[in-house]
């Protein structure tokens, strides 16, 4: 860490700074929420938000000038751009010439740059979402941006301070990353020439959740090769000749490849691990006093791999303090989300249990947060060329790309990175927003991208928990990704629950439709966590936020959501505890959402799938009656008539599992074929050990309206079964002993490697990837074609 500067002032000025602050960010508060504002968010790159005199040297010297608690401060209001309606701020900023935030999400407010934009806000100024809701729908939020370093500071000492308790901020692992050296082993020339194969009709792209708008995964395929990430390899295959091909294969060190996105010739591969990022210092220079130290941590890499040339190789790699949390490829732009926490800070922790003990600890934590600088908290970069020398680095975001919600998320930031791989990719521009928040489930439509979070909580500041009934809360931030360049912040809302993944939300005709439940995964001071119910709630999408129009609850009362799949105007809902209700919704009216079928099964979907001609196929567990899973459950729903779903065809493997149920992605279905294809690891329930276990996929054949097995399809060497005997041996007091009867236990030694983890289509084979191979299979028969096996 960076040496801290020493804050000899007594205690009572410090608390008195601090409530002075508290004091200043709540007036602010009133103002922004007081009347309508016609300033919005330009949609504009991110060089030419940044006021052209600033540069990172007078913001690290801004930041120091304006350090906390030294006299002259200047009021918090000068320090960011209100995203708020009637903010008098935001119009003096605005008439300077720099961005300025987006109106308040319930408003119809004009865009950025309209020449009437004064006269539009004036006419639409009385919109208010707040005048058109109940007081207990969702509440919208905008968020606030900084336009200098000093402020951003001030808010995260004032906040920080304000939540710290006797063991620090909580969770605080701090983050970093380290550089590595690019290395690539090449190996056979790639294959020329592209064959004239057509995507969705001659080879298969991913199970992609919205068409159009590709998701990171282990596998990616084109016309003429198949890209394969594989523990910590990337292996580069061409398809193009009679058998697969191993063009190369690129190590990637200690990094455990998470998945990647294949666009043209060029492919980003993400890497996860827990390092430290050396800080950037300029080629030929020193590092300055405020340069952080490395710190322990999460890190995102993202590596550019060049497929041109007959020799693929590594081009660059980009280090980012934090965790990844998703990807989307749109148009040759990758947007990149990430969520860090502070540098590790040195927490104080009580030395004894008393009470004086542990306010002790937290006023030294206190003093600990009043001493960081904003390196503590904001995340940093360091980009690397192909030799593994350092080009580019510092702060991930500008300050004046940073905002702030009204309600304190807690110490971590959220970022999107904007990357346009068509054009120069990491070598290109590089755009990133920050929020002040944290960040989990990705989801992306084509003008759109979301982010969701779990409402932070503060036990201290907000005592009442969930078992003393204050619903858990969801905040959904919301950015513009219409622009090439940059991924612009537009407005933010919360919602009653949490989310279960990305498709529990869908961007449909101007609404976003976000699916939730209420259960508490924890219980409070020991008491039970209240009944829990699902919803479905509809938000009208603006240029400047959100706003609920509509909402349908009571949906599986007691149970959670397993499932969603949006069609349209149709949500198919899957709740479950003991048995799975199946619930289709008409959403074909916003603002009056309803209920119309519902089937009752044993088992639930976990991954819905529609198949066209108003059938669904759902991808799950089949359960008893009291609810205890058995084993993989593939169901076929008629979904014609919304108030009578019925199951027309099922198929089950008794002791399976397939990761289909967490990761859409290893899912296919090939229409041309009627083929939907799964991985599969069965063990069957057999205390004997005499059957063996199946590692590997199953195709099931969808044709008239039916679910056939056509064939179990693995790659796994034979299982090999071993066994042990034994038997109880009672030594009585008198030392002699009694020897029980002989008890024999058996069991399979497995080929994990073999797990499959995706499946494609090019031409007539289809291919199933695992650590271990690459299999192809003819589609025809579904007999083995061809096996290419990973070197190492």
């Amino acid at each position: 860490m960076t040496e801290k500067p020493e804050y000899t002032k007594s205690r009572v000025a410090r608390t008195s700074r601090l409530l002075a602050v508290l004091a200043a960010v709540a007036l602010l508060a009133a103002a922004c929420a007081s009347d309508a504002d016609d300033s919005a968010t330009d949609d504009v790159p991110s060089d030419a938000t940044q006021p052209a005199a600033t540069t990172a040297s007078d913001r690290d010297s801004s930041a120091e000038d304006d350090a906390p608690g030294e006299p002259g401060r200047s009021d918090e209001s000068a320090g960011f751009q209100s995203g708020m309606a009637g903010d008098d701020t935001g119009d003096e900023v605005a008439a300077e010439g720099t961005s300025s935030a987006g109106a308040d999400p319930g408003e119809d407010g004009p865009s950025a740059g309209d020449a009437d934009s004064d006269d539009s806000a004036a006419e639409n100024g009385s919109a208010s979402a707040d005048a058109a809701v109940p007081a207990d729908a969702i509440k919208a939020a905008a968020l606030r941006q900084f336009d200098e370093c000093g402020a951003v500071l001030d808010y995260i000492h004032t906040n920080a301070a304000a939540a710290v308790g006797p063991w620090g901020l909580g969770g605080d692992l701090g983050f970093g990353g380290e550089v590595l050296e690019a290395e690539a082993a090449a190996d056979d020339a790639a294959g020329a020439g592209a064959a004239s194969l057509q995507p969705g009709v001659d080879y298969s792209t991913s199970n992609v959740q919205e068409a159009g708008i590709d998701e990171p995964h282990v596998l990616k395929a084109d016309a003429r090769r198949m890209v394969v990430a594989s523990e910590n390899r990337v292996h580069v295959v061409d398809v193009t000749g009679p058998e697969p091909t191993l063009v190369t294969s690129v190590q990637l060190d200690s990094h455990w490849v998470s998945n990647l996105l294949l666009h043209g010739d060029r492919v980003l591969v993400f890497a996860s691990q827990w390092d430290s990022i050396v800080p950037f210092v300029e080629p030929g220079g020193e590092g300055t006093d405020s340069d952080p130290a490395p710190s322990w941590g999460p890190t995102t890499e993202i590596v550019e791999i060049d497929l041109s040339s007959t020799t693929p190789s590594v081009t660059r790699r980009l280090d980012i303090e934090g965790s990844y949390i998703g990807a989307r490829l749109a148009d040759g732009v990758v947007r990149v989300v990430t969520t860090s926490g502070p540098r590790a800070i040195p927490w104080a922790i009580p030395e004894t249990a008393d009470l004086g003990a542990q306010e002790r600890s937290a006023e030294a934590n206190r003093d600990l947060i009043i001493g960081t600088t904003l390196d503590d908290w904001l995340p940093r970069f360091v980009l690397s060329d192909a030799s593994g020398a350092s080009v580019a680095g510092g702060r991930l975001a500008d300050c004046d790309r940073v905002w702030a919600p009204p309600h304190y998320a807690g110490p971590g930031t959220l970022s999107v990175t904007t990357i346009d791989i068509a054009a120069e990719g990491l070598a290109g521009a590089m755009d990133t927003t920050t929020i002040m928040s944290d960040g989990s489930t990705v989801y992306a439509s084509h003008d759109h991208l979301y982010v969701t979070t779990t409402r932070w909580h503060d036990w201290g500041v907000e005592p009442a928990g969930p078992g003393d009934g204050a619903p858990v809360e969801t905040d959904i931030h919301m950015f513009d990704t219409s622009g090439r360049a940059t991924s612009t912040y537009l407005g933010s809302a919360s919602v009653t629950g949490t989310v279960l993944n990305q498709y529990s939300m869908s961007e449909h005709e101007g609404h976003l439709r976000i699916a939730t439940t209420t259960a508490q995964p924890w219980t409070w001071r020991g008491q039970l966590a209240p009944e829990s119910e699902s919803l479905v709630t509809v938000l009208a999408v603006g240029a400047d936020g959100l706003a609920e129009v509509g909402r349908v609850d009571g949906l599986g009362v007691g149970e959670r959501i397993y499932a969603v799949r949006y069609l349209g105007d149709i949500a198919a809902v899957v709740t479950f505890r003991q048995i799975d209700p199946l619930y289709l919704l008409d959403l074909s009216e916003p603002t009056a959402p309803v209920v119309r079928g519902e089937l009752k099964i044993t088992g639930y979907s976990a991954y819905l799938h529609p198949l066209g001609d108003d059938l669904l196929l759902g991808v799950g567990q089949e359960a008893t009656d009291e609810g205890f899973t058995v084993g993989t459950q593939v169901s076929l729903f008629d979904i014609a008539d919304l108030d009578r779903p019925q199951r027309i065809a099922q198929w089950t493997a008794p002791g399976g599992h397939s990761q289909v149920e967490f990761n859409a992605l290893a899912f296919l279905h090939w229409q041309p074929s009627d083929l939907a294809v799964l991985p599969l690891n069965q063990h069957p329930f057999d205390d004997s050990g005499s059957e063996p276990p199946f590692l590997g996929a199953v195709a099931l054949g969808t044709a008239g309206a039916e679910l056939t097995e056509r064939a179990r399809l693995s790659h796994a060497d034979p299982p090999l079964r071993r066994c042990r005997e034994s038997r109880e041996i009672v030594v009585r007091p008198d030392g002699t002993e009694e020897f029980g009867p002989w008890e024999r236990y058996c069991w399979f030694d497995t080929d994990w490697q073999a797990q499959v983890t995706a499946s494609a289509v090019v031409g007539d084979r289809l291919y199933l990837a695992s650590h271990k191979a690459l299999e192809s299979v003819w589609l025809d028969s579904l007999e083995r074609a061809s096996l290419l096996t990973w070197t190492r």
